[in-house]
């Protein structure tokens, strides 16, 4: 389970890459006008609102796999026998 999670936080990452490249482009193009501005600021808004939600989709994600990760770990050292109790 862990490592599913691991995969669909590396493929959240590619595209949170993908849409800062996407802006960084979008930044260097040329604007002629009122009409071309809105249209560049609709795109910019649109890509913000898709960085956000992978990043708070991120986030769920590594909060949920560190719970699995400290869950799996108690349970490691629950199970195994104490060393104190051995004569």
């Amino acid at each position: 389970m862990s490592k599913e999670i691991e995969n669909q936080i590396r493929d959240l990452q590619r595209e949170l890459a993908a849409i800062k490249k996407d802006q960084a482009v979008l930044r260097l193009q040329p604007c002629r006008g009122d009409l071309e501005i809105r249209e560049k600021d609709g795109k910019f808004d649109e890509l913000d609102r898709r960085a956000k939600a992978i990043n708070e989709t991120i986030r769920g994600m590594t909060r949920k796999r560190q719970l699995l990760n400290s869950e799996s770990a108690l349970r490691g050292s629950c199970d195994s026998p104490s060393r104190n109790n051995s004569p």
